[in-house]
């Protein structure tokens, strides 16, 4: 057994080796330069992986004042890339609402797929916003950048904000470390949201094959997410789940949450992805799917959204996709079955995203949907 000084030597260490994978720096910077990083793309907001513009006018209000009162603002966190460019990683509302105030806000800030759209027209109704009565100056109510006098508005871009960066040699799964510990705001952001932040930066193709994925129009009428859960990119760790424990359940060792940080950690960082591969397995078994006609096989008798049912239904039906395809009614009777296993069922129960219950449920769907069965 270890001695006192032993332990304490090691913790040493430890904490040394842990110390030397974070190059980190800080700096205080007026709002006016981080609105000119911004306009000349030296900072980069990402809102892919980021519910933009989640406040409301009332919070955007009371931070303007905070900033003419002299109230100190909480640090922003970025990320610098190979090419020292900033990519922000906490922080964004209070960013985009002195940039939006400002009108500065640019309208291409989402180039993928549908998101575009939506986000053009938050940016539109986002920028030149009035200012509400504050809690403490109420007069401030009605006045916008137009209306506000100069040097209230040089104020705000004169005001400082200290800036902590997170160099681009930092370990990748620091980073992602980093990234949950400053997820601590009022709407924290989900752990797919914090997986886009942090491995896009490295590789983007899984990223962007998950994005694309996500578009299906079948698999969103098979799945039938709520507005706020695809906002939250549920949608897009469902199909994370499909890609990581395909032809992989035996390989799992971790739970749900870390398998998946592990896959796309690992997948991001060697490059090693056919997504014409994922991309083929994943559509055909979502038409072989839809081609049953019911939108109901991943829910339960209560009409709620099952993940373990997307799971072992996907899963089962993909690795034998070849014999399905020509024996429907067959495929109709095993997810049946499935949907009634009580040891499925119970391995669906409480801790269900435990590393124990995640593999043997997905063995269970594996043993239930194997054609010889």
């Amino acid at each position: 057994m270890a001695t006192l000084e032993e332990k304490i030597q090691l913790l040493e260490q430890q904490i040394s080796d842990e110390r030397q994978k974070l190059s980190a720096d800080r700096m205080d910077i007026s709002f006016g330069e981080i609105m000119n990083l911004y306009k000349q793309s030296e900072l980069i907001i990402r809102p892919e992986y980021q519910r933009l513009f989640r406040w409301t006018n009332t919070q955007k209000t009371l931070l303007i004042e905070s900033i003419l009162m002299g109230i100190p603002i909480p640090p922003i966190f970025v990320a610098e890339d190979e090419n020292g460019v900033w990519e922000l990683v906490d922080g964004l509302q209070r960013v985009s609402t002195i940039i939006s105030f400002f009108g500065n806000l640019k309208p291409n800030l989402v180039q993928t797929y549908e998101v575009s759209d939506v986000v053009e027209d938050l940016v539109s109704n986002s920028n030149n916003w009035e200012l509400e009565a504050g809690d403490i100056i109420k007069d401030l109510e009605g006045f916008n950048v137009e209306t506000l006098p100069q040097k209230y508005k040089l104020n705000i871009k004169r005001a400082v904000c200290r800036v902590e960066i997170l160099r681009g040699e930092s370990n990748t799964s620091l980073k992602y470390e980093l990234f949950k510990r400053l997820n601590s705001g009022g709407t924290k952001l989900t752990p797919q949201e914090i997986r886009n932040a942090v491995y896009r930066g490295i590789n983007p193709d899984l990223n962007e094959l998950i994005t694309e994925l996500s578009q299906n129009s079948d698999f969103k009428d098979l799945t039938s997410l709520s507005e706020t859960k695809i906002r939250e990119l549920y949608d897009q760790e469902l199909i994370l789940r499909f890609v990581a424990f395909y032809q992989n359940v035996n390989n799992i060792n971790l739970s749900t949450q870390s398998f998946l940080d592990k896959f796309m950690d690992e997948t991001a960082s060697t490059g090693n992805l056919d997504s014409e591969k994922y991309k083929e397995i994943f559509n055909s078994t979502i038409a072989l799917l839809t081609e049953i006609g019911d939108n109901n096989i991943f829910r339960n008798e209560r009409n709620l959204f099952v993940p373990a049912m997307f799971e072992g239904v996907m899963i089962g039906t993909s690795e034998n996709l070849d014999y399905y395809v020509k024996h429907t009614d067959e495929l109709r009777e095993k997810i049946r079955q499935l949907q009634t296993d009580d040891e499925f069922k119970r391995l669906s129960g409480s801790a269900s995203n435990s590393r124990s219950r995640i593999k043997k449920r997905l063995q269970r769907a594996q043993e239930i949907f194997s054609y010889g069965n």
